[in-house]
């Protein structure tokens, strides 16, 4: 079965890694809990990989193959922001809610979807780069 992912590396921004490694953003089974280390699923795509590089080339942003299954590409806070709405603006399962999927009485899909949109517009740096990174495997 293949797997696909999205998420985006922060190697740039030390000030986060450290809070990171402080435990700032773990949970309470001590596991870390940072959204950006993985995107919910994709609305209605298969594969992240194809969809990050349809973006980047709708934005003529640079991206490149790492191997042959990640693909990468440099990007400011405000890059991301526009890739997240690129993904799940139109999506009616994270948006609607009388389409949004719900586990155990809760929208488990667009809390997640709403942990992403909040951290990424908080906690990472305007004028620092960050990677948005796919990969299929």
């Amino acid at each position: 079965m293949t797997e696909t992912s999205c998420w985006i590396e922060f190697k740039t921004d030390k000030a986060l890694q450290k809070r990171v490694s402080n435990g700032e953003f773990s949970d309470s089974e001590g596991g870390c809990a940072l959204p950006i280390l993985s995107f919910p699923m994709h609305p209605n795509r298969m594969f992240w990989t194809g969809v990050l590089r349809d973006w980047c080339q709708s934005r003529n942003i640079n991206w490149r193959e790492i191997d042959g299954t990640t693909v990468a590409a440099k990007v400011k806070r405000d890059q991301i922001r526009d890739f997240v709405e690129f993904v799940y603006a139109d999506a009616p399962i994270y948006n609607d809610p009388e389409q949004m999927f719900i586990w155990k009485g809760k929208a488990y899909m667009a809390h997640g979807l709403a942990d992403l949109r909040a951290f990424v517009a908080q906690e990472l740096n305007p004028r620092l780069w960050y990677e948005l990174m796919a990969d299929t495997y």
